[in-house]
């Protein structure tokens, strides 16, 4: 089973960073793999065990690709292959908010979309004292401990920076509506639909459309895993779609398969559970 054990970042990384988690899953006696669907966040990870291998279909040939001890994770807009876990996993992940990883890293979120990167290549060295020093952290508090340092750190070196909070607004914003009515996000934001689209890409990753599309493709996916017995139908109207076939439609773009097949190829999607610990603050 995937044990997922999750905690609150410090609230001053409120606007940052959505959670942090550490994962275990243990398969000494086999090899699990999935697809690496499409997804809006973006995230990284710090692997502790073993590190999964990536496998990707170029022109119908398997290429294989491994994975840092500390990788960066941009969004995908499109199954970018299947990933495979086998050995014992020990990894702590930072996910961020929509523009989160920008706000504090500086780095524009559309170069990192479709990629996994190792991590000091794109954000420098410091990131690997942060991975020493979880890695002899006691328990997953003390990680978030040393992983909200870090942040803070980042994001008071950050202040003197201009950034745009109309596109943290929105962004966040659109974690609960899951529509985009582009046109009356830009003037929310005080800006030209050509500015805000612009701005949006750079530091969220993706389009506005692009990036509601996929945060309702992802509660299609959670609503399934938490309603196993609910109809598609139903997770259909619950997420937002017009109908069944739009839902099917992104689902064919964003995982190469339909809903039904998606599930009944990955079983393991079931099997996980989710823990959340409560901290003190800093």
């Amino acid at each position: 089973m995937l044990e997922s054990f999750l905690i609150s970042p410090h609230p001053v990384l409120s606007d940052c960073v959505n959670n942090y988690s550490l994962c275990k899953f243990e398969s000494i006696d086999r090899c699990l793999a999935f697809p690496w669907l499409a997804h809006p966040d973006t995230s990284l990870a710090f692997f502790f065990g073993d590190t999964p291998i990536q496998i990707i279909n170029a022109n119908s040939t398997d290429e294989t690709k491994s994975t840092s001890k500390i990788c960066l994770f941009g969004a995908l807009t499109h199954c970018n292959g299947i990933m495979t876990f086998e050995g014992k996993f020990n990894t702590f992940v930072i996910e961020f908010k929509p523009n989160g990883f920008n706000k504090l890293f500086r780095v524009p979120a559309c170069e990192i979309c479709n990629t996994t990167l190792p991590a000091n290549e794109v954000i420098g060295n410091g990131v690997s004292h942060l991975y020493e020093q979880m890695l002899y952290a006691l328990n997953l508090p003390e990680m978030a401990y040393f992983a909200d340092k870090f942040l803070i750190d980042l994001l008071n070196q950050q202040k003197s920076m201009v950034t745009n909070d109309g596109i943290t607004r929105i962004s966040n914003q659109l974690l609960t509506t899951l529509h985009a009515n582009v046109t009356q996000y830009a003037f929310q934001a005080n800006m030209s639909m050509r500015n805000f689209e612009r701005r949006f890409m750079e530091q969220v990753g993706t389009s506005p459309k692009l990036f509601c599309r996929l945060l309702r493709f992802q509660a299609t996916i959670n609503c399934k895993m938490v309603n196993p017995k609910k109809s598609w139908a139903e997770i259909a109207y619950e997420c937002g779609y017009f109908d069944s076939m739009h839902m099917i439609k992104d689902f064919k773009q964003f995982a190469n398969a339909s809903p039904a097949a998606v599930f009944s190829g990955n079983p393991w999607f079931m099997e996980q559970s989710s823990t959340t610990i409560e901290r003190a603050a800093l």
